[in-house]
């Protein structure tokens, strides 16, 4: 019987912990036994996994140093018994893979080619069996970094049904909307006032929502200030992530700038509630996803390209229908959160193997982090760590993330 644990060092709010919750959630619908494991307790989506069913066991980072971290998520994973353990984020993820017991299968999971960096794959290819990537372009770059691994790409998938589609919009302005996270390194954020510029040329209405925050945030604001004043622009007002697949159903258009991406999800998850994607030409989900039915790709760093799709869509309300219609139908069809978790099932089938798995130890000792300074994760050193995590637990009593003496 198939088990599955995913590791993360965290569970922040982003694409990578978004699909650890769909993922999850599908597989427990599908009556395969799934828990999430992570080395911190920050749970911005604690809600979700709970309403969901879905168990994660967390450890505090600000009490606790690594090395008893690592060796209590252990002591979970044992009492699960996993078949497959999945590591899906951060190192730390990485790490807990060097003590599981022959036999279990141990897959790395890259989103992109950031998280985690790719240097994992080389740097710990000797304690993973295989590889898996959400974007097929992901192959070739893993490939040249540890071309004895096998890799296998299995596309995302979202929820379906838990809100109803968009309304069609046959006179209205345009609706369109931006969703993520504000920066330019890889969301290119800082196209968006050269777009606002060309949509204005061509003389129409139009209202775009920018939903998220980040350090070019208030470089946005300065900069479309008269065009929130005008009703062009509307920076959205923080909410509940229950709350956003209504906000995202009440728009015709999704917007995507991103210099490289993995998936993304919010691609998935707007069209399938109706909205016509525009998205700049790179390697990642879109390739697949997007057709000359559903949407467009336009070339990514051309502001007047994306104008020209909206207008397009502004004068031919049809075409903005038929879209809309097809995008929803591309994602019912191929990538729903079901869809994607029965190619985790069969690629795991895939890989069984008849192998009796060893036995979990009792303890583990904890081995300098691959890659991290032997002195920084030595004994003298470890003891240090726990002494001063203690007084600052007992003393500050405030968070130390953002502080030197924050520690692994």
């Amino acid at each position: 019987m198939i088990r599955i644990a995913f590791v993360a060092a965290g569970l922040p709010l982003g694409g990578s912990t978004t699909f650890t919750l769909f993922l999850a959630t599908a597989l427990r619908a599908l009556d395969v036994p799934t828990e999430v494991f992570s080395f911190s307790d920050d749970q911005p989506l604690a809600n979700e996994f709970s309403a969901a069913g879905v168990l994660v066991h967390t450890e505090d980072e600000q009490r606790l140093i690594y090395e008893e971290r690592l060796k209590s998520l252990y002591q979970k994973l044992a009492a699960f018994q996993p078949t497959a353990v999945f590591a899906v984020l951060g190192a730390e993820s990485f790490e807990l893979l060097r003590y599981l017991p022959r036999g279990v299968l141990r897959i790395g999971v890259f989103h992109d080619r950031f998280s985690p960096p790719s240097s994992f794959a080389s740097c710990y290819e000797m304690v993973l069996d295989h590889l898996v990537v959400v974007a097929p372009y992901l192959k070739e770059a893993l490939y040249r970094i540890a071309p004895n691994l096998p890799c296998t790409y299995l596309a995302h998938g979202v929820p379906m049904g838990s809100v109803a589609p968009r309304i069609p919009n046959p006179k209205g302005p345009l609706r369109l909307l931006y969703y993520g996270r504000l920066e330019n390194v890889s969301k290119g954020v800082k196209i968006f006032p050269d777009i606002v510029a060309a949509l204005k040329r061509r003389e129409f209405p139009f209202v775009w929502t920018i939903h998220g925050y980040g350090p070019e945030e208030q470089f946005l604001k300065d900069t479309l200030a008269p065009d929130v004043q005008r009703g062009n622009v509307i920076f959205s007002r923080p909410m509940g992530y229950e709350e956003l697949p209504k906000m995202i159903r009440s728009h015709d258009v999704y917007l995507l700038t991103s210099t490289n991406e993995g998936g993304p999800l919010t691609l998935l998850e707007s069209m399938s509630l109706g909205l016509v994607p525009i998205c700049g030409k790179i390697p990642c989900l879109i390739q697949e996803v997007i057709t000359s039915r559903n949407g467009f790709l336009v070339p990514r760093d051309e502001p007047d390209a994306y104008a020209a799709a909206i207008f397009e869509l502004h004068t031919d309300r049809k075409l903005l229908e038929s879209m809309s219609q097809a995008a929803k139908s591309t994602i019912t069809n191929y990538f729903s959160a079901k869809a994607m978790a029965r190619r985790y099932i069969s690629f795991l089938k895939s890989l069984h193997t008849a192998a009796k798995c060893s036995m979990w130890v009792k303890q583990i000792r904890p081995q300098p982090i691959l890659g991290q300074s032997k002195f920084r994760y030595g004994v003298l050193s470890r003891s240090a760590r726990l002494i001063i995590k203690r007084l600052s637990f007992r003393y500050l009593r405030t968070p130390l993330k953002n502080s030197f003496l924050r520690l692994p």
